[in-house]
């Protein structure tokens, strides 16, 4: 059953919603301030924007404002190798300008999970469900696979719930429900975006079962839906609308 606590929805945006509208990073973060947005992800899913340089030279004034900041990390086979060590070391460079509340990394392209248990590793993370192009990580099966990697305490093992990837695996979105009945209290953030191919805007496809499907409000909510600046505005009253009528 949904929170009915509709006023203390978590929501916020990715930067990575505006890759396509040419603005920086830093004018990113900017426009989100800009609408009131409190919560807010660092998107960087491709290893060549975690390399240009942009988000890791972010400083604290840049992220002022924000209640909440997670960041994506890039895709890569992350293991014992010198990419991994060097994301690692960024993802520290950006706690010491602000630190961060999460860091999300895809589990599909991980081939040694035992480079994110070692004390080296002082950030919070967690890993993000997969959409039906994956080979791996669709199911409650597998994501519950990975609170036992090297006897990693259940405890600790958090989940980003990404209930746009679930509806790939699932239209029904039996899943996504799925997810919460067995690892709900694991889920520290959701992923949210419409689907008709990729993530494309709610409130064009207007498929509020992707956003009913989410049962806890409380609980951060990041949208991922592809934007022009002026329609993320139109997405977080959409959003909210079929959210306050759960």
């Amino acid at each position: 059953m949904v929170s009915k606590e509709s006023d203390k929805i978590v929501l916020g945006f990715s930067t990575g919603c505006l890759h396509k509208s040419g603005l920086s990073e830093v004018e990113r973060l900017n426009f989100l301030r800009s609408i009131g947005c409190r919560v807010v992800e660092l998107g960087c899913v491709k290893l060549k924007d975690f390399f240009s340089g942009e988000l890791m030279s972010l400083k604290a004034n840049d992220l002022r404002g924000f209640d909440y900041v997670s960041f994506h990390a890039p895709v890569s086979d992350y293991g014992f190798n010198e990419c991994t060590r060097e994301i690692f070391r960024g993802i520290r460079n950006l706690n010491r300008a602000r630190t961060l509340d999460l860091v999300v990394f895809h589990p599909d392209t991980v081939y040694d999970f035992a480079a994110f248990y070692m004390k080296s590793v002082d950030f919070n993370f967690a890993f993000e469900n997969m959409d039906k192009r994956k080979a791996s990580h669709k199911s409650v099966k597998d994501m519950a696979k990975l609170a036992f990697q090297f006897q990693y305490p259940l405890d600790n093992f958090k989940m980003v719930l990404d209930v746009n990837y679930a509806y790939t695996n699932d239209p029904t979105m039996t899943l996504a429900a799925e997810f919460y009945e067995k690892l709900g209290d694991k889920i520290a953030q959701v992923h949210l975006s419409g689907y008709a191919g990729r993530h494309e805007p709610l409130f064009q496809t207007r498929q509020s079962e992707i956003i009913k499907s989410i049962r806890n409000l409380n609980v951060p909510i990041i949208v991922e839906s592809i934007l022009q600046p002026e329609e993320l505005v139109l997405e977080r009253d959409y959003i909210l609308e079929v959210l306050r009528e759960v």
